[in-house]
């Protein structure tokens, strides 16, 4: 059983669907958009991979309406781990969830970052539409559940030279529900967000230098940081638990291969009692 303060509740969801599921979730969130075909192709792997992975986790696909609404509701009604939620019709609060906040002003790819202020969300992941999952990632995201630290950060390629990317990361809200928030009202803040979405275009990577310049610094110094290439120059990092296999890397579009070999990684980046995994 648990006790639920009504006017303190904070939903980013709709009403229907954050009651039915109710508190403690442990989300998995997604920004969807548009009708790109490739996005609702890896969608519909995303849902077994994550049913398979995550069994405890629910999916969350944020989206305004230019998504094929048919897809939706094929997706959601044949999935019972999937939620749909428009960024149009926001409840403000459990309280008064009769007003309706619209967040078409964020940046497409900050939507995904909602949860982190959900009341019924006590702990959320944020990943790529394009992105599939690895058995890689499982493994390091299990390190992070494990740990007390309240972030999860990952950067597996060498282009992975930003501080946060925008699919690869996590947050505890059940830990600190003060921080969570704080974040969260920086989110949908307009002044501030609107500086983030220049001329209302998602411009890709304004995202992540918001992740940069007001998520990063909250979270650093208490995340599990797993990193396989930039460890020198980003500190704090640990190597990622697991061997890398083929070219596949956590954050890769689509499908990797197997049996490609991948760029040889720096000492410092690997195991120290596997030294030999050349790619990490």
């Amino acid at each position: 059983m648990y006790e639920i303060n009504v006017k303190q509740t904070q939903l980013t969801c709709d009403l229907f669907k954050s009651l039915k599921r109710g508190p403690q979730q442990k989300i998995i969130s997604y920004s969807l958009y548009g009708k790109t075909r490739l996005y609702y192709d890896l969608i519909s792997n995303l849902t077994s991979m994550i049913k398979e992975f995550y069994p405890d986790h629910v999916m969350r696909i944020y989206h305004d309406n230019s998504i094929n609404i048919s897809f939706k509701c094929q997706l959601e009604c044949s999935n019972s781990h999937v939620d749909f939620c428009s960024i149009e019709k926001i409840p403000l609060s459990l309280d008064d969830s009769n007003t309706i906040l619209s967040v078409n002003y964020i940046h497409s790819m900050m939507w995904r970052f909602l949860p982190i202020g959900d009341s019924f969300v006590d702990l959320f992941m944020s990943r790529d539409t394009d992105s599939l999952i690895l058995q890689r990632e499982v493994d390091s995201v299990k390190e992070w559940i494990d740990s007390d630290n309240i972030g999860h950060i990952m950067r597996d390629n060498p282009s992975h030279g930003t501080h946060i990317l925008g699919g690869m990361w996590g947050f505890k809200s059940i830990l600190n529900r003060a921080k969570a928030n704080e974040i969260y009202n920086l989110i949908i803040n307009k002044n501030l967000s609107r500086n983030y979405n220049p001329n209302g275009r998602s411009t890709k990577g304004y995202d992540q230098f918001f992740l940069s310049d007001h998520v990063y610094p909250k979270i650093k110094l208490n995340s599990t940081i797993h990193d396989s290439y930039l460890c020198k120059h980003y500190p704090n990092s640990r190597p990622f638990p697991t061997k890398r296999i083929g070219n596949c890397f956590v954050g890769g579009v689509g499908w990797c291969n197997e049996k490609k070999n991948f760029t040889i990684c720096p000492n410092q980046c690997r195991p120290s009692n596997h030294q030999d995994w050349e790619t990490c």
